[in-house]
């Protein structure tokens, strides 16, 4: 019922109902930090976009085209900013903001259920040289902490180098019950 890395996110929401409700309330509430959401109706068009991928009505290639034509670069106060929109930013977005909202999910339903750690699966896709791969992957970490983490992240705009999952715009980990 979790997924065990984020090629499979797609499927395990659809198997698994509370998570997936959990991820479209999280998408409707929740601060979206980051300067390619900032202007007029930007962080709205992504919501849209991150609902109807969660809803199964698009693929992740259909996201990324969404976010360039949705959320288009030229309708930025951020344009000529090459740190904001590098290569790939489309899908950067797409991939991150599906990996935190899913991952946040998954950690709020474990500490609501009363548990105290979550259980990070190594996953094939990633470098083995990335972070998280080396320090969380086939670990157990403190649930609590890797919430706070990625709020602070995501959510509030906190960057820091602890780490988190997701840990970069690629990152292919997900978190499950311990």
């Amino acid at each position: 019922m979790y997924a065990k890395d984020f090629s499979e996110i797609l499927g395990s929401i659809s198997r698994n109902e509370k998570i997936k409700s959990r991820i479209l309330r999280l998408i409707e509430s929740e601060k979206i930090s980051g300067k390619v959401t900032e202007g007029d109706g930007r962080v709205e068009a992504l919501r849209e976009i991150l609902a109807s991928y969660f809803n199964l009505q698009i693929d992740l290639n259909q996201a990324i085209s969404d976010v360039e034509f949705k959320i288009p670069r030229h309708y930025s106060p951020h344009e000529n900013n090459n740190r904001v929109f590098p290569q790939g930013w489309a899908e950067r977005l797409i991939r991150t903001s599906v990996s935190r909202f899913y991952n946040q999910a998954v950690l709020m339903e474990i500490i609501e259920s009363g548990g105290t750690e979550c259980f990070i699966p190594h996953s094939d896709f990633e470098s083995r040289d990335s972070n998280c791969s080396k320090y969380l992957a086939g670990s157990k970490q403190n649930a609590s902490v890797m919430l706070e983490r990625l709020l602070s992240a995501y959510r509030d705009g906190n960057w820091t180098n602890d780490l988190k999952i997701p840990d970069h715009p690629h990152c292919t980990h997900t978190v499950q019950p311990a």
